[in-house]
């Protein structure tokens, strides 16, 4: 397929996909300022019990704290309730209308329900004064009113639709003898796509990260001489000295192991500031660079993260590979979308306040992560992974302009500053405490598992059992947090002692 005229302009290509936020919980109050977003009326609500005698509904209101004291549930069955309501009758528009019960009631074992008070905060949504660094790019660039989650799931199936356009049966965070195994897809994912076209490809990383998880793309992580993996620490002096490969994908800081507390990635129990920070610096290093005129940076989200949307997710494509990871009895035909996530496109060949799609169950510009994939399939003259990608709608539609917004004054160098600690209009709630002695949280358990699986990566056969059995008594927060920063560490040295170059500190 030829690539369309405008994206023969984007030689590079940047994702970086944050944590755990719905489109209406983080960017729906923006219909205040465009009526052509498609987010929140203020008249939106969800009833905290099932249909009988109703008890008031809650309504959506303004967030009252900028990180959560409890991480709300996004499993596959805690979004079944919170789409189809606790009855979960399946419909085709779904009626979004159980995400406060989910938190009071939430359907995955094990979860802690919430008080009425805490339950009530998944309906929750930012100012636009509140989160000025996305507000602002949605303004000056494309913002999606139709990207939904690629599954009705959490975070690691839906990462994986980024990279290989499908999870391979996948729907719930995976299990521990799984992660250390390490995950492959019929398709092979975006990097292999890429190498075989001997296109180059980086994953800047922040800590441990998620895409280790892939069998592949381990043994590229854990190898002292990659060129692939890079600190994100890095990542201003590569573009500074015009080393930036084709394809970039960043994972931020998820501090799995402090209980997401002094993570970046804008998980619910982090301060969500500190992601907007990130999305600033990814932005003006970018924009103060040579790669500007030729760069497509995407901002978006994995999953919603428990968070109230009003949008029904539509139906789409299934994968059409095997469903090896899938859960035993679950018969998820991977043919309906999950939350819809807040995603951007920047551009220097992006009108100001873009807004794509009309945010409707029947808007025919809808968008799911494996669209990231597409995207760069066109770009890059790629085959399809799954049928999910092969199908996608692409995002070149956000290339409105034919000539470049290159000054100062048409595309701004610099974003507002995060929201300052006390804004006068803002009662700010105490930020979650870290509870070291708490249990694991399912996704906590995954990245865990994918820690002693690139410890083991990384160590003689010989300390594989000592390694396990330290595995298995790692039960608490308390316990995992130095565990996975001691490997993060390990794996850092290996790359200090080959490049001869230390870390920066």
């Amino acid at each position: 397929m030829p690539v369309p005229t405008r994206l023969q302009a984007i030689q590079n290509i940047v994702v970086l996909m944050m944590e755990n936020r719905s489109f209406d919980h983080l960017l729906g109050s923006l219909r205040s300022i465009n009526p052509t977003i498609a987010g929140i009326t203020g008249k939106e609500s969800n009833f905290p019990a099932p249909p009988g005698p109703l008890p008031p509904a809650i309504p959506v209101r303004p967030a009252t704290s900028f990180a959560m004291p409890y991480d709300p549930g996004h499993e596959f069955d805690d979004v079944q309730v919170q789409l189809y309501g606790p009855q979960r009758t399946q419909v085709e528009a779904a009626p979004m209308s159980g995400f406060v019960c989910a938190a009071l009631t939430p359907p995955t074992p094990g979860a802690t329900p919430q008080t009425a008070a805490d339950a009530a905060r998944v309906m929750e949504c930012f100012s636009p004064a509140q989160v000025p660094v996305m507000a602002a790019l949605a303004q000056e660039f494309a913002l999606f009113n139709s990207w939904f989650s690629s599954l009705p799931g959490p975070t690691w199936p839906n990462r994986f639709f980024v990279h290989a356009g499908t999870s391979g049966g996948l729907t719930e965070s995976p299990g521990t003898a799984d992660v250390i195994r390490g995950f492959s897809f019929d398709g092979g994912t975006i990097y292999d796509a890429l190498e075989k076209r001997e296109i180059g490809w980086r994953i800047y990383h922040d800590g441990l990260p998620q895409t280790a998880g892939i069998q592949s793309l381990r043994l590229e992580y854990v190898d002292p001489l990659t060129e692939n993996f890079r600190e994100m620490e890095h990542f201003a002096a590569d573009v500074g000295s015009n080393s930036l490969p084709p394809y970039t994908f960043i994972e931020p800081n998820y501090d799995t192991g402090h209980n997401y507390q002094r993570g970046n990635s804008m998980h619910p129990l982090n301060d969500i500031r500190k992601g907007e920070a990130l999305v600033k610096q990814v932005y003006e290093t970018l924009r103060a660079s040579s790669y500007w005129n030729k760069v497509m940076l995407i901002v978006t989200f994995d999953e919603h993260g428990g968070f109230y949307d009003h949008v029904s997710p539509p139906a789409t494509v299934p994968t059409g590979d095997d469903y090896r990871y899938a859960t035993a009895g679950r018969t998820f035909a991977f043919n309906r979308l999950g939350v819809r996530v807040p995603s951007l496109v920047v551009s220097a060949y992006t009108q100001r306040n873009t807004v794509i799609g009309t945010g409707t169950l029947d808007d025919p510009n809808f968008f799911d992560h494996s669209s990231v994939i597409a995207t760069a399939a066109l770009r890059f003259g790629l085959v399809p992974l799954t049928g999910r990608d092969a199908k996608a709608n692409t995002l070149d539609v956000a290339l409105n302009l034919d000539v470049p917004r290159l000054s100062p004054a048409e595309a701004p160098l610099v974003l507002p500053d995060s929201a300052p600690d006390i804004p006068a209009a803002l009662l700010l709630a105490p930020a979650a405490a870290a509870r070291p002695s708490a249990p694991l949280s399912e996704n906590q358990r995954s990245f865990l598992a994918l820690a002693t699986a690139c410890d083991l990566s990384t160590s003689s056969t010989t300390d594989h059992a000592r390694i396990l059995a330290a595995h298995r008594a790692i039960q608490t927060q308390e316990a995992a947090a130095p565990y996975v920063k001691a490997v993060e560490a390990k794996i850092r040295a290996k790359r200090t002692q080959s490049t001869g170059v230390a870390p920066k500190r």
